[in-house]
């Protein structure tokens, strides 16, 4: 079976973090969210979007606009919102290895190190 999630970032379950948003939501930037479902918020033109729910009690912007180039307005939420999946970032879970794993190929030696100074 194909997997229909093949060529995005994040995949249903997913933690993620929020690495570029809207101009007046980048105060987003940097959150931890989880990927709930895919969202049919936005038409497939726009990009592939997710539902995602902040880990966040705290309030945090959500941009409110008409797509047709209506009025925009933010609103301060802690529910569910749709984010375009290429402006996630997944964290890795256990079951894959760690990116400081495959840094550990390019890491300097300690001889290498002492060299340089």
């Amino acid at each position: 079976m194909a997997d229909r999630f093949l060529g995005l970032r994040c995949r249903p379950g997913d933690l993620a973090v929020i690495v570029q948003d809207e101009p007046e939501c980048q105060g987003n930037i940097g959150q931890l969210v989880r990927v709930v479902k895919e969202s049919d918020d936005f038409p497939d033109e726009l990009g592939f979007h997710w539902a995602i729910q902040p880990l966040s009690s705290e309030p945090s912007p959500i941009l409110i606009c008409n797509l047709q180039n209506g009025p925009r307005k933010v609103v301060y939420d802690t529910g569910p919102r749709a984010h375009l999946d290429a402006w996630l970032r997944p964290l890795l879970n256990d079951d894959e290895h760690d990116e400081a794993d495959q840094l550990e190929e390019v890491k300097p030696t300690e001889k290498a190190l002492t060299e340089m100074v």
